[in-house]
């Protein structure tokens, strides 16, 4: 954990110092405006952080529209899963009731 932490730390003072120095890097950039004199450095984070959430947003949007077929599979799974289960206890209960059948016989039996 504390390794975790001092590893992010270098990661970020180093991206610190790597965009303080290449703050004199300059470029025109169009989105609708033209912006002048922008930093490059500025630039590619913020077309990270627009890569990122374009991701997720694509991500989500594939989960959200999963295929029925998938929807319809899982349903099944699970029902699939909640008969064996109650198979396996009626069985649980039938040994259950047999061994008590057999131990009242012998109870019972006339010697």
């Amino acid at each position: 954990m504390v390794i975790t932490l001092i590893l992010i730390l270098l990661i970020v003072i180093f991206m610190a110092f790597f965009i303080g120095m290449n703050l004199s890097n300059v470029c025109t950039f169009w989105f609708f405006k033209t912006f002048t004199e922008l930093p490059v450095a500025v630039l590619t984070l913020i077309a990270f952080g627009a890569g990122i959430i374009f991701a997720l947003l694509f991500i989500f949007a594939a989960k959200m529209k999963a295929p029925a077929s998938d929807a319809e599979a899982r349903a099944a799974k699970k029902l699939e899963k909640k008969a064996r289960a109650e198979e396996k206890l009626r069985l649980a209960k039938e040994k259950e009731a047999s061994k008590k059948a057999a131990k009242e016989a012998k109870k019972n039996e006339p010697i």
